[in-house]
């Protein structure tokens, strides 16, 4: 196998036939626009479960990877942090990085230096990674896809990268008019992983600029739309149709897998939001019978944000004294909206509620 000869976006006409994904790409559509009106008229403010939800892709990107993190073991990192779990390291990177990502592109385009920062955010600290990897860096060398026994994909000579990600980051920022924002979402994406241009991390950081992609270009009013979780499900198919890409020149194929991937996602995501409307106004008034304070909203609303919760967080986040915060959280123990691990000290109050959808 030869390093491929990546070509620069944007496509040509001839490599794309629309009948192929037209179908898929009306679907994954409305049900984007049924999701963004789903949040947004949300009965509980979309920014408390924005982390949540975040953390849950963070940690279906970083399984693709091969990290063994559970979403408990993620939910209970963010009140009782390990920095010593690698696992954990990296599902935290991915959402600093997403997070950072979002309020960046606020205000500025896509650059080649900001992917480099991204990268730089998931390959800090204590993460697993490529002895040759440099975070923040460009690779100098050639990388392989696969094993030293089978290797399925060999990307672009080193020398090509800069001038391959510039073109990348031109067509990032760029507004044609001439396909759908999902479809070029695809595209984009597909080319990205084709050109590999680090050492370690390309699928991370791959997959957070599809979120970053889609609210640049306003498909999304907050980058709160993943993907990593049907990816992961179906990565096998995710990975032969990449290669199909660069073996067959097959765009439309990936295009129409892609969406596929989108309108299931919207699925999901429509379904959780509705349920999690249903559970914060039924377990709102019973909270109100047991907590006679204004602070009762701050605390329900907390729950959504941090489902393994304790009394530091609380007190912290709703500005009220721990004496109280640990009051609060033993009464809605008490009326079994919260269950606990029963320690005498530092103990960990889980909404299994929200966990049940999550999950």
């Amino acid at each position: 196998m030869k390093a491929f000869d990546a070509k620069s976006l944007p496509l040509k006409d001839s490599d794309l036939n629309q009948s192929v994904y037209m179908e898929a790409l009306i679907d994954a559509t409305t049900r984007l626009e049924v999701y963004k009106t789903k949040l947004d008229g949300s009965k509980l403010d979309r920014s408390w479960f924005l982390p949540t939800l975040q953390k849950k892709e963070a940690l279906a990107s970083s399984q693709i990877e091969g990290t063994q993190a559970t979403l408990d073991g993620v939910l209970i990192d963010q009140v009782n942090p390990s920095e010593k779990d690698k696992d954990m390291s990296e599902v935290r990177n991915y959402v600093n990085a997403a997070l950072e990502g979002y309020h960046y592109l606020k205000t500025n385009p896509m650059s080649v230096d900001f992917i480099k920062h991204l990268h730089k955010i998931l390959m800090s600290g204590n993460v697993r990674r490529n002895k040759a990897t440099v975070p923040g860096e460009f690779r100098h060398g050639q990388n392989y896809l696969g094993s030293n026994k089978m290797v399925s994909y060999i990307p672009p000579i080193a020398e090509n990268v800069d001038k391959l990600m510039e073109n990348f980051v031109e067509y990032f920022n760029s507004t044609d008019e001439q396909l759908r924002p999902l479809v070029r979402a695809a595209i984009m994406h597909a080319q990205f992983e084709t050109i590999h241009p680090f050492m370690d991390g390309n699928g991370r950081v791959g997959r957070i600029l599809i979120p970053l992609f889609l609210y640049k270009h306003k498909q999304i009013s907050l980058p709160c739309f993943f993907i990593s979780e049907t990816l992961e499900r179906d990565k096998f198919k995710y990975y032969a149709l990449l290669n199909g890409i660069r073996e067959e020149n097959d765009w439309n194929s990936w295009v129409d897998f892609f969406l596929s991937a989108v309108d299931q996602q919207c699925g999901k995501y429509i379904e959780l939001v509705d349920r999690i409307n249903t559970l914060y106004e039924a377990d709102l008034e019973k909270a109100k019978q047991v907590i006679k304070s204004n602070k009762v909203v701050d605390v329900i609303n907390l729950l959504y944000k941090y489902p393994a919760i304790n009394t530091s967080t609380v007190s912290n986040e709703a500005g009220i004294p721990s004496v109280t915060a640990t009051r609060y959280l033993n009464a809605l123990e008490e009326c079994k909206i919260l269950y606990s691990d029963k320690r005498p000290k530092n103990r960990t109050y889980y909404y299994y509620g929200v966990l049940e959808i999550i999950r």
